[in-house]
């Protein structure tokens, strides 16, 4: 089959390599990628293509980069190229009718859920917020109804306690290209349809905002743990101590011998790290970044407070409003 694979970040370029190094030998030809546009990045705002796009460029694959989808003259191209399937992963942008009644067999997405749970464009973040210990990969066809169309395949997997947003959608899409290749030799046999979501079991994913990033302390530290894992690598969590924002790069759940209230924080020595009270338990803060400042250790930031003469151990963390 003729395929088209559609996506932007780094992490759907892995499902891509399964195909390119597979495809012939499951009957299969990648004929194109199509990602977003290139846009200004960096200090001197130099167009830079998305991910996927400039891997597809380096494998000399043919490579549409439409400002929409929806445009006329990219459907044409697309029409021009006759795929039978085209499979879109973290692609960003809605699928017109005109789009879907491109391809000869198929439009088919990779989600990373265990659909019908969290529909939605943050579905990995949303299973860390709820502190899951298990999550998935489905394959599904895509219909202009949201995350809606019958699933293919699914595949599920235990998420690790530690594990972050980008670490797990990583590994994630790493697994779906088996899982990919399978999927698309169940739709050689034209009668297969998939099989129907349950619409009692479904639930949608929030847009996450900047400010979600905002540790509010009286939350208990399970809750403020996983907000940490599923805000990684954006927006993050911060905080805020005399009106210097500071970024938490690195937090866990901890124990301390000390009662400290909400915003609380000393440095334990063999810990390593800034012990701060919840609402229920103890947050340990291994590295953290001020803003104007270098990224340091638990210990350094502990170190410069002393040296501006804060000595005291109690001294307040303040959530940002």
């Amino acid at each position: 089959m003729r395929l088209v694979y559609m996506g932007s970040p780094a992490e759907v370029i892995a499902p891509l390599q399964q195909l390119l190094s597979e495809a012939k030998g499951h009957g299969h030809e990648v004929v194109a990628v199509v990602s977003q546009p290139a846009k200004p990045a960096g200090r001197k705002m130099v167009l830079t293509d998305p991910p996927l796009a400039a891997f597809a460029k380096e494998q000399g694959i043919t490579c549409l980069q439409p400002l929409k989808a929806s445009d006329p003259v990219f459907l044409d191209e697309l029409r021009a190229l006759k795929p039978d399937v085209i499979i879109t992963a973290a692609y960003g942008q809605i699928l017109t009718n005109a789009f879907l009644s491109i391809p000869s067999r198929a439009t088919i997405n990779i989600h990373p859920s265990m659909l019908p749970k969290y529909r939605g464009a943050t579905p990995v973040p949303a299973a860390l917020l709820d502190g899951l210990t298990e999550t998935g990969v489905s394959i599904l066809f895509t219909v202009k109804a949201l995350d809606a169309g019958n699933i293919i395949l699914q595949k599920s997997f235990a998420i690790d306690p530690r594990e972050t947003a980008h670490d797990l959608t990583a590994r994630m899409f790493h697994v779906s290209g088996p899982l990919l290749l399978e999927a698309l030799d169940q739709l050689k046999n034209l009668s297969f349809s998939g099989n129907p979501q349950n619409e009692a079991d479904v639930t949608f994913c929030k847009k996450i905002a900047k400010t979600d990033g905002a540790i509010d302390w009286t939350k208990s530290a399970a809750v403020l743990s996983n907000e940490f894992r599923a805000f990684q690598p954006w927006p993050g969590v911060y905080t805020e101590r005399q009106s210097v924002r500071i970024v938490l790069e690195d937090i866990s759940l901890a124990e301390s011998e000390k009662s400290l209230a909400p915003g609380e924080f000393y440095f334990d020595k063999k810990q390593k790290a800034l012990l701060v009270g919840t609402a229920d338990g103890h947050i340990a803060v291994g590295r953290l970044k001020s803003a104007g400042s270098k990224s340091m250790d638990a210990a350094g930031f502990w170190n410069g407070l002393k040296a501006q003469g804060h000595q005291n151990f109690e001294v307040k963390i303040k959530a940002p409003a």
